[in-house]
């Protein structure tokens, strides 16, 4: 029997759900709508450091032309969970984004997450688009356990 290596030794002993994901040769894909670099790099590090595969969208055009395909039927959504910043310089706000995704089938119950520095003040919109909101500045344990609550409903995130 031979020793785990240090990545296969945390994903069994740390993240075993994780382990369940990889091993019925799944990873979970974490789509990020985000046009502040610095913010990119962080999550994208502190997601990837979790063992998700992160896709980093600096534009909404880029997003919606990479998750709807014109002129294709999907019967699935290619990420499994979308972070979503409120808003986006010189773009459509997030808001918008979410509901052109909603209105196809195949994103109608993919987890999101809404990040604003602003004070977000309409939770019916909130509630109408389905998503969960977090406002910056948010402490990296705080998006890793809505993540896990997110995607894995009913177990309970690391404290």
């Amino acid at each position: 029997m031979g020793l785990l290596n240090k990545e296969a030794f945390v994903i069994v002993c740390l993240h075993p759900l994780l382990l369940l994901e990889k091993v019925q040769g799944r990873e979970m894909k974490i789509g990020l709508l985000e046009d502040d670099s610095a913010i990119q790099e962080m999550l994208s590090l502190v997601l990837q450091d979790e063992g998700y595969a992160v896709t980093i969208y600096p534009t909404a055009e880029e997003c919606l032309n990479d998750l709807i395909k014109p002129g294709q039927e999907q019967k699935s959504s290619p990420i499994n969970l979308l972070i979503v910043d409120w808003r986006l310089v010189g773009s459509v706000p997030g808001t918008e984004v979410i509901r052109t995704l909603r209105s196809k089938s195949s994103f109608a119950s993919l987890p999101i997450i809404l990040t604003t520095a602003a004070t977000f003040h309409n939770t019916d919109e909130l509630h109408d688009l389905q998503v969960s909101l977090l406002e910056k500045p948010f402490a990296v344990d705080e998006i890793v356990n809505l993540i896990k609550n997110l995607i894995q409903p009913g177990t309970v995130a690391d404290d």
